[in-house]
């Protein structure tokens, strides 16, 4: 998430410092017009050239005669794409602003919605933001109003809004509004709800999970790598979700239980066997993945993780400060950064998720980037039931 944040910042400059900005008040709906071009003061980025474009379309709109379309170019995407603009925030300042939009998404492999974002003075310290990330759309919907509302401090300088999709598939939006609202609407902040600092970072959301509101199960979510989650799912290449009967399921009917601190079932044909634990400011998860030994240990300062011969050491950035919400952690050899990996929200929380942090650590793996010169280190052996099941023996 941070590599599109910082596009987007980056664009946002280039907005402010150009002759003119898109105003809110310029809706989609009455923009479209017969051209096939992009509405009035909405463009494209993404985090690499020709993964994403964007259009109009006139094919089963939600809303009116047309509506925007972004969509995926290449059937293995693994970056984003957003559909945008940028306004200054002069006609907001110290009100409620919400976006709303009518969207449906078609075969999304990753995750779809809305986003907006507050500025400030400081470009790496954004005012308010939301991305729909902890309600996000998957797969194939049909045509629904969603919102983000923000608060619009007196200090902010400028609102950026739009469509985010991250993976391949395909978004469209139609119905564009930009409203002022009163307090009495809920904002849907993620940073005025991320949890209190200690160790000079985000930790604890004990009250939060103890207890959590319809409003704090939305936003107890956490991120490892390009994996996300919160408390009904694991998003990732083969997501799992949280059935009524309190077993997590992916695509595949792999199973997976929570019992108090223990995680066990299968994950990518392997049997998991964990317990997940607490010292301090350090998280420990141990136990087994197939035949191999597992143990990961993230706290403030370091990131270990080990799988039986694999494994991932990274030490945390302490000036990272590009997000917020974030820990990251890297490996450096002499002159190079050889592997990184960020660990937001509740994936730092002192009272973990289990299952979901669990989950998001092995779905990122753990071989370690070699030094310069050197080998990787081969795959440790499967298990012949593994090994069958990933095709590589045959009877």
């Amino acid at each position: 998430m941070t590599s599109w944040m910082r596009h987007l910042r980056a664009l946002l400059v280039l907005l402010l410092l150009g002759a003119g900005m898109a105003r809110a008040d310029e809706p989609l709906t009455s923009t479209l017009g017969d051209s096939k071009n992009l509405p009035v003061g909405w463009f494209v980025t993404q985090s690499a050239p020709n993964l994403y474009e964007a259009g109009v379309d006139t094919n089963s709109p939600c809303e009116g005669t047309r509506s925007a379309s972004l969509r995926s170019r290449t059937e293995t995407s693994p970056g984003y794409g957003t559909f945008m603009q940028a306004f200054g925030a002069q006609d907001f300042r110290g009100k409620r602003l919400r976006f709303s939009a009518m969207v449906r998404v078609k075969d999304v492999s990753g995750w779809a919605g809305l986003w907006m974002r507050v500025e400030g003075s400081d470009p790496k310290s954004p005012l308010g933001f939301d991305n729909m990330q902890s309600r996000a759309l998957t797969g194939n919907t049909e045509c629904k109003r969603y919102e983000v509302v923000l608060d619009v401090p007196p200090e902010s300088s400028a609102v950026m809004a739009g469509l985010l999709l991250s993976g391949t598939g395909q978004a469209w939006l139609d119905g564009v509004r930009f409203e002022i609202v009163d307090r009495t609407v809920p904002v849907t902040d993620l940073l005025a709800a991320r949890p209190p600092t200690s160790q000079g970072g985000p930790r604890g959301l004990e009250e939060t999970l103890a207890t959590p509101t319809p409003r704090e199960k939305q936003l107890a979510t956490g991120k490892v790598g390009d994996i996300w989650f919160n408390l009904g799912r694991v998003n990732m290449d083969k997501s799992y979700t949280r059935g009524n009967d309190g077993i997590w399921r992916n695509i595949l009917d792999e199973e997976l239980t929570e019992r108090g601190n223990e995680v066990i079932g299968t994950f990518e044909q392997r049997p998991v066997a964990l317990k997940v634990r607490t010292e301090g400011t350090r998280t420990i998860i141990e136990g087994s993945w197939g035949i191999d030994p597992v143990n990961i240990q993230l706290d403030p300062e370091r990131l270990s993780m080990k799988w039986g011969i694999l494994e991932r050491d990274m030490m945390r950035v302490a000036d990272y400060n590009e997000d917020p919400n974030c820990f990251r952690y890297q490996r450096v050899e002499g002159l190079r950064k050889t592997d990184r990996l960020d660990v937001c929200g509740a994936a730092l929380s002192s009272k973990p998720l289990a299952l979901q942090l669990s989950l998001a650590l092995l779905g990122n793996g753990f071989r370690r980037v070699p030094p310069l010169g050197g080998l990787p280190p081969p795959r440790p052996p499967m298990a012949p039931r593994d090994a069958m099941q990933a095709g590589t023996l045959r009877q």
